[in-house]
């Protein structure tokens, strides 16, 4: 991730919150902003579904109705030489 693909944002946190923020960023030797990040990451782990997720939405967008073959996944690279062998 590039600084560009950063946008800033202003938390108001109450002394508790700041206190812990501050523990965490000290104990663990990150930033402030990369103890929030890891916080988000951690909520979204455990409250959002996998139903959730937009990578999530691709599955079955083809439907039935596909020419590859029902062992892509397990036999990916047996294809790929195929697939470079034909060239």
């Amino acid at each position: 991730m590039t600084a560009s693909d950063k946008k800033p944002v202003q938390v108001y946190l109450d002394a508790a919150r700041l206190s812990k923020l501050s523990y965490l960023a000290e104990r663990l030797d990150v930033s402030y902003a990369e103890v929030l990040r890891m916080g988000i990451d951690a909520l979204s782990r455990t409250t959002l579904t996998v139903d959730d997720d937009p990578a999530m939405q691709l599955i079955g967008l083809l439907g039935e109705q596909t020419n590859s073959p029902g062992d892509m996944s397990v036999a990916h690279d047996r294809y790929i030489v195929e697939e470079t062998r034909n060239e």
